[in-house]
């Protein structure tokens, strides 16, 4: 295959050259051989590209994607790649990541029961062992706690956080049912799955977009 230009690797592959641009700023797509001042692609990036298409349709998030082609770079093997793919696996919690939870230094049982009722947080019924189902939303409270943040407080940002989540997918899934699934309801569900990590990299970058806007307004108050 001839060495291709930026917009005649987005004519061929049927992407726009905003997106082969976001691919290289995530590290999704390795750069083109410039030569004088043009670059110019192979066919492996074709065939990377070919590689996010059929993740994406498969419903796996950019970021899933790029821990994916980096286990293969430094030779994963492949169970750990599909650990990658389907999410981390739940954190044991030890005692002391446990009391770093509490930054105050003093447990709230009530705080602990919250937080099994609303899933971030496993209790063994003796009471031995503690467990995260997410580790991610572990690492966010483990964060917040680090900087004084007290875990009711942590608990309440949670719950309007899956409250505005709710409201995004509300507004989504009515899109797709409207224009995507039509009157086919049957379809509705796998229109969501084959959508779904297209929207959610929509949500992050505008969410990373309105932080970014919203700390230079803190900022300049």
């Amino acid at each position: 295959m001839p060495d291709l230009t930026i917009d005649e690797l987005a004519h061929q592959t049927g992407t726009k050259t905003s997106t082969l641009r976001l691919y290289q700023s995530k590290g999704l797509l390795d750069p083109p051989e410039v030569r004088g001042r043009v670059g110019y692609y192979s066919s492996a990036h074709v065939e990377r590209l070919q590689a996010i298409g059929s993740l994406q349709r498969r419903g796996y998030s950019l970021a899933a994607i790029k821990e994916l082609f980096d286990g293969h770079r430094r030779g994963a093997h492949l169970d750990e790649l599909l650990g990658i793919a389907q999410g981390r696996p739940a954190a044991e919690l030890d005692p002391a990541r446990f009391l770093a939870l509490f930054p105050d230094g003093e447990i709230d049982p009530a705080v602990i029961t919250r937080a099994v009722d609303l899933g971030l947080m496993e209790v063994a019924p003796d009471g031995s062992s503690v467990r995260a189902p997410s580790p991610t939303f572990l690492e966010v409270g483990l964060t917040l706690a680090e900087h004084g943040v007290p875990p009711a407080v942590a608990l309440d940002e949670f719950e309007a956080l899956t409250a505005d989540v709710s409201r995004i997918a509300d507004r989504y899934v009515a899109l797709f049912a409207r224009y995507v699934a039509g009157d086919r309801p049957a379809e509705l569900t796998a229109a969501v799955t084959r959508f779904r990590a297209l929207a959610g990299d929509a949500v992050r970058e505008a969410l990373e977009r309105a932080l970014d806007q919203a700390a230079a307004r803190w900022a300049g108050e």
